[in-house]
């Protein structure tokens, strides 16, 4: 249980967030003092970086975040908000300037109160993910973020040799970091779903309100329901003494859903502990 001191910090670090669109977003001046020391030290900011590694590591967080939405519109939202691949002339307005400014040329076919809304949506899953495993930044990372900071232009996944990209890593990414909602027992444990000839299987939910409408569909009778992240959900189930799944975003009927488990293997069970 995290102590009240790590709460505190964390409480922080999640108010700061909202200085980093102010202003002139990622490329304003000062943006070190903007973070603060409690979101510095859980983005792996050095006291001592450079104002251009700052940016970088920035951008390279919030694109984390980014690339769990399957929504196409949510980047050019989001860079928007916080001032990259936007023209210079209106980079200073502030958010909603150059979210204003957006809509008002064209840039998206939604109004400027859905993109307000959807970009808090994403502020929002930020803040889930301060709480989560923060992944090691690698000199690959670093190179595409100050070629992007330096052309002004938004991330862009580069194509490997062939063109083929395997979408796994950063679905598992995605899964292993967020925040997800499941059915506890009085304890706060896990609550694991038994399915006869399929297995035990911890039931969990990217969304709340997901949550929300299975257990309005069946009736479901949870003692509690806990948030952890997808991590610590795939350590418990790895933890128990009979084998068991995690079942992702299970439908509220019978017999569909199984395909969408994550499967367990001693392998990537061995590295997540490591890494825990």
């Amino acid at each position: 249980m995290a102590s009240a001191k790590e709460t505190k910090a964390s409480r922080r670090a999640k108010d700061r967030l909202h200085h980093i669109h102010a202003r002139a977003g990622i490329q304003q001046d000062g943006l070190r003092r903007a973070l603060g020391p409690e979101l510095r030290a859980i983005w792996g900011i050095a006291e001592d970086a450079e104002p251009g590694r700052v940016r970088e590591i920035v951008l390279l967080r919030l694109n984390r975040v980014l690339e769990r939405f399957a929504d196409p519109l949510m980047p050019e939202i989001v860079w928007t908000a916080y001032n990259l691949g936007v023209d210079p002339v209106h980079g200073g307005a502030g958010m909603v300037g150059r979210i204003r400014t957006m809509v008002g040329r064209g840039g998206v076919a939604v109004s400027e109160r859905t993109c307000t809304r959807r970009f808090y949506d994403f502020l929002g899953s930020v803040k889930n993910s301060l709480d989560g495993f923060q992944e090691d930044l690698t000199g690959e990372d670093f190179r595409l973020a100050s070629r992007w900071i330096a052309g002004n232009v938004r991330p862009e996944p580069e194509e490997p040799a062939g063109g083929l990209r395997d979408p796994v890593p950063s679905v598992m990414r995605m899964f292993l970091d967020g925040t997800v909602w499941g059915p506890a027992d009085e304890a706060g444990a896990p609550l694991p779903a038994r399915l006869g000839a399929h297995g035990d299987w911890l039931c969990v939910f990217t969304d709340e309100r997901l949550l929300a409408e299975y257990r309005a569909v069946t009736g479901a009778g949870w003692a509690r329901v806990r948030h952890r992240t997808g991590r610590e959900v795939v350590l418990a189930a790895a933890g128990r003494d009979v084998a068991t799944g995690v079942l992702v975003n299970p439908r509220p009927v019978r017999g569909a859903g199984i395909h969408a488990a994550l499967p367990l293997s001693p392998d990537s069970i061995a590295r997540l502990a490591v890494r825990r």
